[in-house]
């Protein structure tokens, strides 16, 4: 997020998409499911949080969490990620 990217999971398959951090939870949403032609109502996601644990992406909140993530991994560069798993 933060101008950098993340790494999404889904399957098999792990792809990545870049997006900056005032994108809105639901364009979000919408632009991952439809990356693996899903619909948003046929997906959930989960984020590794800083300590590396897996928490669920469904709300606004969740979505604010996952942004800081990314920005402290960053660690004072300009660019974060994030690793989202997708089911």
């Amino acid at each position: 997020m933060c101008g950098g990217g993340e790494q999404i999971f889904y399957s098999s398959e792990v792809r990545g998409m870049a997006m900056t951090p005032d994108v809105p939870f639901e364009e979000f949403f919408s632009r991952v499911a439809e990356k693996f032609g899903r619909k948003p109502d046929e997906i959930s996601m989960k984020f590794a949080d800083e300590d590396g644990a897996k928490v669920s992406l469904r709300d606004e909140s969740d979505y604010d969490l996952a942004i800081e993530t990314a920005r402290e991994s960053a660690k004072g560069k300009p660019d974060g990620k994030l690793t989202v798993w997708v089911e």
